[in-house]
């Protein structure tokens, strides 16, 4: 199971669902910020799951023309299941700064600090969302609460790295 698809069977076992609502979910959640869940692939998503037999599509009862979307039993082991391996197994990060980093003698200094620059600047502005966020998701469960935090303690320990990085390859020290 991809993690969007975990993400999205998750939010059906929270509540049986259509497309749009858990588009407003994710975006208040500020999901995007932290997996890869698209608007335009949520209705896909929804495929995989009933194909898998995970989902299943009802008519709403207040609108014909729209399909709400209900976990299966058979959702909740394998979810349950899929729970334990995110909580308990890291995963290999393949960030393509470190690429960046490897390949760093084939450009002029000069531009690679920039770049370092503008990925300072980028994250910045996603901590500003993801804070906003958070702030305007008053008295959030535990678990969501941990989830804004990981994020922003992620995003923070990122800052502070590229800081250091651009100190220590700012000088002479990024010259071969």
């Amino acid at each position: 199971m991809t993690n969007a698809e975990y993400a999205v069977l998750g939010l059906l076992l929270e509540r049986p669902s259509h497309g749009y609502d858990l588009d407003r979910i994710i975006d208040e959640r500020g999901m995007r910020e932290w997996t890869e869940l698209a608007f335009s692939s949520i209705y896909f998503i929804l495929s995989k799951l009933e194909k898998r037999g995970l989902a299943e599509s009802r008519p709403d009862p207040a609108k014909k023309t729209r399909k709400i979307y209900h976990p299966t039993t058979e959702a909740v082991p394998v979810f349950q299941q899929a729970t334990v391996r995110a909580l308990a197994e890291p995963h290999n990060l393949y960030p393509s700064v470190l690429l960046g980093l490897a390949n760093w003698p084939g450009i002029e200094q000069d531009k690679a600090l920039a770049a370092l620059e503008r990925r300072h600047d980028a994250l910045t502005e996603i901590a500003s969302r993801v804070g906003s966020k958070r702030q305007a998701a008053a008295h959030l469960p535990a678990h969501v609460e941990a989830l804004f935090d990981y994020s922003t303690t992620q995003l923070n320990a990122e800052r502070e790295w590229l800081e250091r990085t651009i100190k220590l390859l700012g000088g002479d020290n990024g010259k071969d």
